[in-house]
């Protein structure tokens, strides 16, 4: 009797076994597979916002580009279209040598028409930072901002170029207009550095200035549209977003992008 006590005993604590391993599985794949959808709706959640903010940034670029080429219309490609026009309503072809002086300086008004104009089909669309790349795209930023005359503004690639997706380059080089922009309108700034690099790791693109600076911390807790603007996209790319800056001496942001 003590046998069959026993051994029934061993069968209900192997059942019992049995059935807490069960319930674990079954408890297990219950969590594992609501893990997994929450995990694939984030992801799918992320991914539209990705391709919302992509398609966000593309346009800003486009509006921005529109702009500059409206500044440079009236401001530039106007002014030597008048000089040409000028020129040759005042040409007098009965004086040959003033003539001679005066055709001369409307080639040369010419030429520089000619490449100017095709200075802005470059910049044409934000599909230009795919064609030319992120660190070209750059540098004509650059260039703009020594053409205000009100800015010294240097660019500097250290090594060469790693392989970015161009989605990711398009919001990179939206940043970097973002960030000039705001160097522009609130800095008061006279000296702008842009230096990119590549580690074995990450590529780090940094943007530095001399104008008054601001209190940091107050800047984060503030958050600004700019600001978070920036942090939103800097972490749809998984990049690192740094602003250092001190009142009166100026102020640098480091985007770190892994590789």
């Amino acid at each position: 009797m003590q046998e069959i006590t026993g051994e029934i005993k061993i069968v209900l604590a192997i059942t019992l076994l049995l059935l807490l391993i069960t319930s674990f599985v079954i408890l297990f794949l219950f969590f594992y597979q609501k893990r997994y959808y929450q995990h694939k709706k984030e992801k799918e959640e992320l991914q539209s916002q990705f391709a919302q903010t992509l398609l966000q940034s593309q346009i800003e670029i486009q509006e921005q580009t529109l702009q500059h080429i409206g500044r440079e219309l009236h401001d530039n490609l106007g002014q030597i279209a008048s000089l040409i026009k000028i020129n040759l309503n005042t040409l007098q072809l009965s004086d040959t040598d003033k003539a001679v002086d005066k055709i001369e300086n409307t080639k040369d008004l010419t030429r520089q028409l000619i490449t100017d104009i095709k200075s802005l089909s470059v910049s044409l669309g934000s599909d230009r930072i795919t064609q030319t790349g992120l660190a070209k795209g750059i540098e004509i930023e650059v260039d703009r901002l020594n053409k205000t005359g009100q800015f010294t503004a240097t660019y500097q690639l250290l090594g060469s170029m790693p392989n970015i997706d161009n989605d990711k380059a398009i919001i990179l080089y939206r940043m970097t207009q973002e960030v000039l922009n705001n160097i522009v309108k609130h800095s008061k700034a006279k000296q702008i550095d842009i230096s990119l690099h590549t580690t074995d790791k990450s590529f780090i693109l940094a943007c530095k200035d001399d104008g008054v600076g601001f209190n940091a911390d107050e800047k984060n807790a503030a958050s600004g549209a700019g600001l978070r603007n920036l942090k939103s996209r800097a972490l749809l790319i998984d990049a690192r977003l740094r602003i250092q800056s001190t009142p009166g001496i100026g102020s640098q942001v480091t985007i770190e992008l892994p590789l």
